[in-house]
């Protein structure tokens, strides 16, 4: 299959290749504000989906399979490897299609501001909006998506960013409009979503009214080892209405999980990452490190991906002492520097672990006496406290 989509690449950088895929009704230059994030060194291939920019509308019935077979011919043609595909909305459909049908195309996933399926309620008003569309035009839909767009605030305050999305939806064919958006409203890969195994960040607006959080949440939950980051001050495109956070949280998800072949020397990137959190779930358990991941924003993806790489990849790591060992040093050192929150923390870890690493009640009890010498009563009695507290709460007291 030869593509037949428009687009323009830039390839005199380094690092991965980066697709950049947009929303419905946008074109490939709606990136311009997160292409100039990412600087002249990054290697970016943007395209227009069919009816969309200069891209031909879709020959034959419109689907989102069809809309994954054009990318997926592009990428063949074009990109020629594996990609780190950036997907906003309509776009990130088409990047999860892509994982699930063609998995070897890609690097990785960023999946930003989208669903994976929409109940009846919101499919009934895509089959209003695409009758509205076939049978008037975009124009009077045009303002009620520049509303889902963007929120209120940015509208005020950046007005010719919105005229820019406006004059480029109403410059959409409306035939093509219209299929994808019987394309969007059929979406549903829900099943296939378990097997996606690329690394996988899924980036949610808080004030996305269109697309509210818990789509987004859902698809977290649903990929293996998948990210979740929450820009505060977004709705729906993201990359427009925040493009600095938007372009800091790929840059860090490309640089930590994308691209071990050009991570800096003594830094294995990405299976530095993924071996760290590897061993973050074993010690701490699935549930928290997935709470903890959930409320990565763009202020704090680097330091999550610090100390996911350098504490729990560079030193959990490490072979010489075990888990065991290093339960009771962190138990020690918890209670000496009074961090009560880590002290709980690691407790409940202890008490939970595998078999080989797991920590009795006693030993926990000998940890806090052994303290008490060395680290002083009154720490050691809170301790004893917080402990004893977790314990009854677990009917081992």
């Amino acid at each position: 299959m030869t593509s037949l989509l428009s687009y323009t690449l830039h390839d005199g950088g380094s690092g991965p290749l980066l697709v950049l895929s947009h929303a419905l009704g946008m074109d490939r230059e709606a990136w311009a504000p997160v292409r100039a994030q990412l600087g002249p060194q990054a290697r970016i291939l943007a395209f227009d989906h069919p009816g969309h920019g200069g891209s031909p509308p879709l020959q034959g019935p419109a689907s989102m399979d069809a809309l994954v077979e054009a990318a997926a011919a592009l990428l063949r043609e074009v990109a020629r490897e594996p990609v780190v595909w950036v997907g906003l909305s309509m776009g990130a459909m088409v990047g999860m299609g892509l994982a699930i049908r063609h998995p070897t195309l890609l690097r990785g996933l960023v999946v930003a501001h989208s669903a994976a399926h929409y109940p009846d309620a919101a499919r009934a008003l895509w089959d209003a909006r695409i009758a509205t569309v076939r049978r008037e035009g975009i124009g009077p839909i045009a303002d009620a998506v520049m509303g889902r767009y963007f929120h209120a605030d940015f509208r005020a305050a950046r007005p010719e960013a919105v005229a820019q999305a406006r004059s480029t939806l109403l410059a959409t064919s409306p035939a093509g409009y219209a299929a994808c958006c019987e394309a969007v409203r059929a979406v549903d890969w829900r099943e296939g979503l378990p097997a996606i195994a690329c690394p996988v960040l899924v980036i949610a607006g808080a004030r996305d009214e269109g697309t509210p959080l818990g789509l987004s949440q859902a698809i977290a939950q649903a990929v293996p080892g998948a990210e979740l980051a929450v820009l505060p001050q977004a709705s729906h495109i993201g990359a427009v209405e925040q493009p600095e956070a938007f372009a800091r949280l790929l840059r860090a998800f490309v640089r930590d999980r994308c691209a071990p072949a050009h991570a800096e020397a003594g830094d294995d990137g990405a299976d530095g990452y993924a071996r760290g959190l590897q061993q973050r779930r074993r010690v701490l358990g699935d549930a928290w490190v997935d709470r903890s991941l959930a409320g990565r924003t763009a202020f704090n993806t680097e330091f999550q991906a610090l100390i996911t790489r350098h504490a729990w990849n560079d030193i959990w790591g490490r072979p010489a002492l075990g888990d065991r060992t290093r339960r009771f040093m962190v138990l020690s050192m918890m209670l000496g520097l009074r961090a009560w929150d880590e002290f709980a923390l690691h407790v409940r870890a202890a008490l939970d672990g595998q078999d080989d690493s797991r920590l009795t009640p006693d030993e926990i009890k000998e940890v806090i006496l052994m303290a008490a010498i060395y680290c002083g009563v009154p720490a050691a009695n809170h301790a004893m406290g917080i402990a004893g507290g977790i314990l009854k709460e677990r009917g081992q007291a």
